[in-house]
Formats: structure tokens, C-alpha cells, sequence
């Protein structure tokens, strides 16, 4: 599977990792159903997911929700495919469409028309479905025509079928042969890794999916084996090591990476982004070279197009919610986004090591969870002490790496519980290597001679890193140094950077970053340079401008790495707060009030007035809403919007999306007693306190725009 674009640019994949100009590629990938998600809202939607790390979109083609009647298509408002790949494109992203024919995706029939789901031989070789397939494929193709990689297009990737497992290898074959002759024409075909189909056709690449949060299972589901660091196949309930194909052959990767999970009536629970985060590291540590999540943004269903008994919302407690807001587990996600865009190019061609005795209990909270990557000398470890669904207690660890040449002792750490840790040995930075360091790295940034490294420091561990290689101190104020073997041994005192000068002349520094900063670190290419934003907003990065957004907070920082890129048109005033490493802006806005008026008719009902036009430093209104019952849906005009499912958190929904024209009414229905997942304590309070709204709160979400004057996608 290769492919070159007009440009130049060659895509490719051999049976480790992809690649990318002939060089070894991670991609990030994150699904967004554009049918669930308002056209006017797709652009900005799509740039959240680029500010936040992803270089690829996924989403399904729901074929019910196109064949509207027997031959009768629809491809327009919010199923206009080809609009939406088209914004992808201008974003620079590229693409992955998941055609079918069947889908699932909580969708009615799994996407398919009802005539389709009366065929006797649908979902196999029988040709009246074959047929009818056809007709889908050749929309398709209609619908996506120029927009293919090798067209200059940004569609490299094509997913057949979906979770197949009980089929006939020979389908997926035929699904491909159609789809090629209807002029559909990626760069990589692929299929759920739980799928049958011919590996030594060597058609299509498995990938795999894994949900640390299960939306089908009471309470979400009990601990899972996701954070074993195990070679899973399609993780489920006791798929740890069964594998139906040689994983040799292929790339690892993953097209559904649960960072959410889709609530029922029956069973609740909160996605914790801690969770979240720990899952992900797994998946990397055991060897994984493609990420894509499902589902990385929410959405809400084509009313009458739901799976029988669930909402209408589609939120799945994404990263990026229903109504485009971004959940602590984005950013939490983005410190390893980071790590990937900056290593990743590394960590594809690294083996994975097993310890000679690793944790293959989940209910194992003694012993640590750990694992290596390496190729040659030079690797990351990977700890994990988080599980799902489990507190972790603090683990006190020495590690030590058995390297052919040299063996490398890592300074004693206490890894906290609900944490993970990524540590690097011998990482090359310039001519001077690190032979370790008690620190995750998040960025490296290289511009000219000068080489910057961010590491995120590790919750109550103070940083100790050794040197190698002849290297001339700039600055080691701050830190206490010993040289040791003839390596340069520093641990932090009371600074958090240090730079030196290698041999070939380059200026290093280090600079070691909160947890906080790190969530909030924003990688991006400034004026021709690697640069690195700190900001407590939200950042939406596109063209020649930042739009900063962030809720009931009209002033905005912004620090800017390295000092002196002078990249504003506009003056902006420098914080009073100076840094040395930094450039740090203020910018100042006026505060808003959100004019939002609610009345409760019922205890279980509040009906809300919309505020008018807004500012222009108020990109939207958030309502919080606190309330006990079962669930709480929103109608406008006796129209079904959507819905939330109680669970114990404030559900926030953005005023935006709703007709200024009239009012919007929130209505709870009554607990349901064999609802799964829910705390004790809070049931009790709704038992006695009953259906109600305990508050609703308007809260203005500020933006302003920093525009630059040179800008590089």
C-alpha cells in the first residue's frame, strides 16, 4: 500500500509502522460523525481536532442515512460528505471514511435502510446485496470524486465492513473489488481487527480497538485487562493475547480507541480522563503506531435513525463534547499527542520488551505495570499505575534497562497512583546523549542550532537526569551536579531549566514543565520556528490566527517559546509577569453578563430565554445545569433536541446551536431504580429530595484572536 500526491508527498506502509516521505509516521486519527455534528459547526469542530494533536479524520458513511427511500439519495445540509472533506483538506487533515456497507456506530439496522436489513443474504456474497452495495459504493465514489490522496486529495484511508467476525473471508475480499471499481482509491484499506478476512491476501490492515469504559456493561463495566501492556487482538472481556491473524504482517494500530464511551438508560458512569490518558499510554507501550479514537468528538443523532433504547445524544463523553466544548481528557490526551508529533518518528521503529514477569492480573495493584520499547541502545520505559474502575496505591520503584553494552539505573521514584510515566534512556539531544531522566518528554523542538527539549515532571518527583558526551554548562544554577563514570549527574534544586553547548555547537536547553503546563502546552509553527504556547484557554489554531476561547474568564495569558519571534500584527501588552524563557502576553477583555432568564413551571421542568446577539469577545454561552432525576431532555418548538443521561456531573450545554426566537424547555424524568452505576449517596438524594433542578447557571465562554504575521501549517 503506497501512494504519491500530486506534490510530491508519498504515503506507505510496511509491516511495522506507516510512513511518510519514505520516513517512519504515527498517525493520530479521531472519528466526528458529520451528519451528528450541525454543518456551521464542522470548520471549527475540525480545527479543535487538528489544535489538538490529530492529523487524521475518521468517520462512518451511514447508508440510511443517504438512501433515504428505495434509489432516493440525499447528500445535503449535514450529509454533505463532500463539504466536510473539503474543510478537512483546508485544515490540512487528512482523512479515513468507514463505508460499510454495514456500520453499526449505535446507528438503526447499523446503518442500514430497512429494505437492506430484510435481505436474507445481507452481509455476504449474495448478489442481490452485492448489488445494492454497488449502488452505495458508486454514491460514494460520486460524492468523493478528486478528493483522493493521489488527486491531491485528503482521503488515505478506506474501512470496509466493521466487526465482522462471524462472516466469510472472502466478502471483505469482494467489498474491496466493488469499491475499486466504483474509482474508490486510498492509500490503505482497512478492517476491524475482530473481522474475518484473508491475512495472506494481505488485502487489508487489522486494526484493533480497545475500551477502558463500556457503555454496554453495567456501570460501564468492572477493571479490564487494557492496562496490562499485553498483545491484545480486539480487547473485550477475555481477548488478552488471542490473536486471529500473524500480527507480524501487519502495522499495530488502533481505529477505535476508546476515549469515551456511550451511556444507556440501564448502565451510567464518568469517564475519567486520567483513565483515559493511562489507557492510551498502554496502547503505545505495547507497541501501537497508529491511534485512532472513537469517538474523539460527540454528537447527536438523526431523530428516527437511533439503535432502538438509547439517547439522543451521541456525546459519548468525548473530548470534545456534543456541543463542541473541550473535556479534561482533551487535554490530558494532547500531553501524549505531543510526545507522539515530536517522538513518535522514533518510537515506530522501536521492538517492544516484556519484563520476564509482567502483571497479567487486572485485580494486581502490588506489583508495578511496566514495559520498554527499544531499538539498539536507546528506548522509553513505560509505567503504568492506573486501572480503570481501581484505585492504585503509590509505588516506590527502582528500574534498572539490561542494554547489550551497559546496564542503566534509573534514580529511585515514587510513582503516584492514577498516574502513568514515560522515561526516556539515552535520548540523544545534539552530539550529548541523556542517559536517563526522571521526567516525561513532551516536545522537542529544533530550530537551527538550537534544540530545545520539554519534559513534563512527574507528580512529586523531583527531576535527576546524567549526561553524556562532552558538554560545556551554560547555566547549572539551580541544580546539584556530580560527574560519576564520566557522566554529568544534575537533580534539581530550585530551578526547573538548564541549558548546555555540544560539541557540533548546538545550544540545548532543557526545560522541565508542572503537569498543569504541560496540559496546557500548545505545540505549533510559528514564523518559520518550533514553537511551544503555555495557556490556561483553549486553543484553536488555523491559517494566519489562534482563536483563544475559555469559560468565565474575560482575561486571557498567553506565553509564547522562544522569546523574541515577535509574531503579533497587533500590539498586545506584555504581562508584568516576566519569564526568562518566555514571551507573556495579557490581553483583556470586557466582562459579559450572560442575559439568560429561567423560570421553573414544575419542579422537574425550566424553561429558558436566550440571550441576543453577543459581543464579539463572547464566542457563546454555556448553561450549566445541575439536576436530579434520570435523565433531562431539551425541546425547542416541540421539537426533541437532545438528552443527558444523569450520572452525577453538571451537563453543560452551549446556548449557540438553539433558535434565538424562542425558548428552549429542559424537562426531567423520574429515577428509574434498575438504572446501573450511579453512587450510592447520589441515589439517595434523588430518593429524597426527588426530580429536580438543584441549578442552572450561565457561564460566558470568552474569545480573543491573536493574529500573526507569518504562519505555517
Amino acid at each position: 500500500m503506497s501512494a504519491k500526491a500530486p506534490n510530491g508527498t508519498t504515503l506507505s506502509a510496511n509491516s511495522q509502522y506507516f510512513e511518510k516521505d519514505g520516513k517512519p509516521w504515527f498517525p493520530l486519527m479521531g472519528e466526528i460523525h458529520y451528519n451528528r455534528v450541525l454543518p456551521q459547526e464542522w470548520e471549527k469542530e475540525i480545527i479543535k481536532m487538528k489544535s489538538g494533536g490529530l492529523s487524521v479524520v475518521a468517520t462512518y458513511i451511514f447508508w440510511n442515512e443517504h438512501e433515504t427511500a428505495k434509489d432516493v439519495w440525499d447528500w445535503k445540509g449535514n450529509k454533505d460528505l463532500k463539504k466536510f472533506i473539503s474543510l478537512c483538506q483546508k485544515h490540512h487533515m487528512y482523512v479515513w471514511l468507514r463505508i460499510g456497507p454495514w456500520s453499526h456506530g449505535e446507528q438503526l439496522n447499523g446503518g442500514y435502510p430497512d429494505w437492506i436489513q430484510k435481505m436474507k443474504g445481507h452481509r455476504s456474497n449474495d448478489p442481490a446485496y452485492l448489488k445494492e452495495s454497488t449502488k452505495l459504493f458508486n454514491q460514494i465514489s460520486e460524492q468523493t470524486k478528486g478528493l483522493y490522496f493521489v488527486q491531491g486529495g485528503p482521503i488515505i484511508g478506506i474501512q470496509l465492513e466493521n466487526e465482522y467476525a462471524s462472516g466469510q473471508a472472502e466478502h471483505i475480499s469482494k467489498l474491496k473489488e466493488i469499491a475499486q471499481q466504483a474509482q474508490i482509491n486510498p492509500v490503505y484499506w482497512s478492517v476491524t481487527a475482530n473481522t474475518v478476512f484473508d491475512d495472506k491476501k494481505m488485502e487489508v490492515i487489522p486494526l484493533q480497538g480497545s475500551y477502558p469504559y463500556r457503555g454496554w456493561e453495567k456501570g460501564g463495566g468492572s477493571a479490564t485487562k487494557d492496562f496490562l501492556y499485553g498483545n491484545d487482538q480486539w480487547i473485550m472481556t477475555d481477548a488478552l493475547g488471542k490473536v486471529f491473524y500473524d500480527v507480524n504482517m501487519f502495522p499495530k494500530g488502533l481505529c477505535e480507541q476508546g476515549c469515551g464511551s456511550q451511556m444507556m438508560f440501564a448502565n451510567r458512569f464518568v469517564i475519567q480522563p486520567e483513565v483515559v490518558e493511562a489507557h492510551l499510554q498502554n496502547q503505545i507501550g505495547r507497541g501501537m503506531n497508529l491511534i485512532g479514537y472513537y469517538m474523539f468528538h460527540g454528537g447527536t443523532q438523526t431523530p428516527g435513525l437511533k439503535e432502538p433504547g438509547l439517547p439522543e445524544s451521541y456525546d459519548f463523553q468525548s473530548p470534545i463534547s456534543e456541543f463542541g466544548l473541550l473535556r479534561p481528557s482533551y487535554k490530558y490526551l494532547k500531553v501524549l499527542h505531543t510526545f507522539i508529533h515530536d517522538f513518535g518518528s522514533d518510537l515506530t521503529t522501536m521492538q517492544v520488551y516484556e519484563p520476564q514477569n509482567p502483571v497479567r492480573d487486572e485485580m494486581d495493584t502490588k506489583n508495578l505495570r511496566y514495559v520498554a520499547r527499544a531499538k539498539g541502545n536507546s528506548g522509553f520505559l513505560f509505567l503504568g499505575n492506573t486501572q480503570v474502575q481501581v484505585r492504585m496505591a503509590d509505588k516506590t520503584v527502582s528500574m534498572q534497562v539490561n542494554l547489550p553494552g551497559e546496564t542503566i539505573h534509573f534514580p529511585e521514584l515514587t510513582l503516584k497512583g492514577q498516574t502513568t510515566a514515560i522515561l526516556p534512556f539515552n535520548l540523544k539531544v545534539g552530539s550529548a546523549v541523556i542517559k536517563y531522566v526522571t521526567a516525561q518528554p513532551l516536545a522537542r523542538l529544533i530550530n537551527g542550532k538550537n534544540i530545545t527539549l520539554f519534559f513534563q515532571q512527574l507528580p512529586g518527583v523531583k527531576p535527576q537526569l546524567s549526561l553524556s558526551g562532552t558538554v560545556n554548562p551554560n547555566s547549572f544554577k539551580g541544580w546539584q551536579s556530580q560527574l560519576k563514570n564520566k557522566e554529568l549527574q544534575l537533580t534539581a534544586n530550585n530551578k526547573s531549566d538548564l541549558s548546555f553547548s555540544d560539541t557540533d555547537g548546538n545550544h540545548i536547553t532543557l526545560v522541565f514543565l508542572t503537569r498543569k503546563q504541560a496540559e496546557n502546552a500548545w505545540r505549533i509553527q510559528l514564523n518559520n520556528q518550533n514553537a511551544l504556547f503555555l495557556t490556561d484557554a483553549d486553543v484553536l489554531a488555523e491559517n494566519d490566527k489562534i482563536t483563544l476561547q475559555q469559560a468565565g474568564q474575560p482575561n486571557f495569558k498567553l506565553m509564547v517559546y522562544p522569546k523574541g519571534l515577535n509574531a503579533f500584527t497587533q500590539k498586545i501588552q506584555p504581562s508584568a509577569q516576566a519569564s526568562a524563557l518566555f514571551d507573556t502576553y495579557e490581553k483583556k477583555t470586557p466582562v459579559y453578563i450572560p442575559k439568560v432568564a429561567v423560570r421553573y413551571p414544575k419542579k422537574e421542568t425550566a424553561v429558558i430565554s436566550l440571550p441576543p446577539a453577543l459581543p464579539n469577545n463572547v464566542n457563546d454561552v454555556i448553561l450549566n445545569i445541575n439536576y436530579l432525576g434520570n435523565a433531562c431532555k431539551i425541546t425547542q418548538n416541540d421539537k426533541y433536541i437532545t438528552d443527558n443521561l444523569y450520572n452525577g456531573t453538571v451537563w453543560e450545554i452551549a446556548l449557540n446551536r438553539f433558535s434565538k426566537q424562542s425558548d428552549v424547555e429542559l424537562t426531567i424524568t423520574n429515577w428509574d431504580n434498575k438504572t446501573t452505576g450511579i453512587p450510592a449517596d447520589l441515589v439517595e438524594e434523588i430518593k429524597t429530595k426527588g426530580t429536580m433542578f438543584k441549578s442552572i447557571k450561565a457561564v460566558s465562554q470568552y474569545q480573543t484572536i491573536f493574529r500573526f504575521k507569518n504562519w505555517n501549517n
